[in-house]
């Protein structure tokens, strides 16, 4: 916006025949003078952790003054001071998620230490559980079917079908083996796990 009215501004001087060289002089010198200024005035709260939270919830106000977000500026720009703060100082956004869940309202937004995990709990285990011992995987939990692009398997006779069915179901056995291994009571997969495994 500043720049658009710099511009504004210099296109008139331009046009009263002030050599453009002149006007960016000007704009330096105004610059300068309003780098300044700024430091004049300005205050340093970073040593007083409250005060500096107060800077960073009113610079977050300022830029969610919109009209979808009027009645509830306070509780997201709260929002965004916190999840910034927790960064501890680094500038990777990317660490911060944001997750749109449909329903509810926009009040009920909230901030999350940690994963959200969007997954159907298993029929027959517990829908709670403390202190427990979490392993989350992406791999398939399947034996019906080769998973290599591309592979052909030929066979001659039934018994054949069932040897590398067999194969298959063995090498599954092998990886829930080696994933029981680990002990875990809580067991998260990306992909589906089927009857057998």
């Amino acid at each position: 916006m500043l720049a658009g009215e710099l511009l504004r501004e210099g296109e008139k001087l331009i046009h009263m025949k002030i050599h453009p060289q002149t006007i960016i002089n000007g704009w330096r010198m105004a610059r300068d003078a309003a780098k300044a200024k700024l430091l004049s005035i300005a205050k340093d709260h970073s040593t007083d952790h409250t005060k500096f939270k107060e800077d960073l919830i009113n610079i977050a106000k300022t830029t969610l003054s919109s009209k979808l977000l009027t009645q509830d500026k306070q509780h997201f720009a709260e929002l965004a001071v916190e999840a910034v703060l927790r960064l501890k100082g680094s500038t990777n956004l990317s660490y911060i998620q944001v997750i749109k869940k449909l329903g509810g309202s926009i009040k009920e937004s909230f901030l999350c230490d940690g994963l959200i995990l969007e997954k159907e709990i298993s029929i027959g285990c517990k829908r709670s559980l403390k202190n427990c011992k979490i392993l989350a995987t992406n791999t398939p939990m399947d034996y019906d079917k080769i998973k290599i692009y591309g592979t052909r398997v030929r066979v001659e006779s039934l018994e054949q079908v069932q040897q590398v069915s067999e194969a298959e179901k063995m090498k599954m056995k092998e990886k829930v083996e080696k994933i029981a291994s680990y002990q875990p009571n809580v067991y998260i997969n990306r992909q589906l796990i089927y009857d057998y495994p």
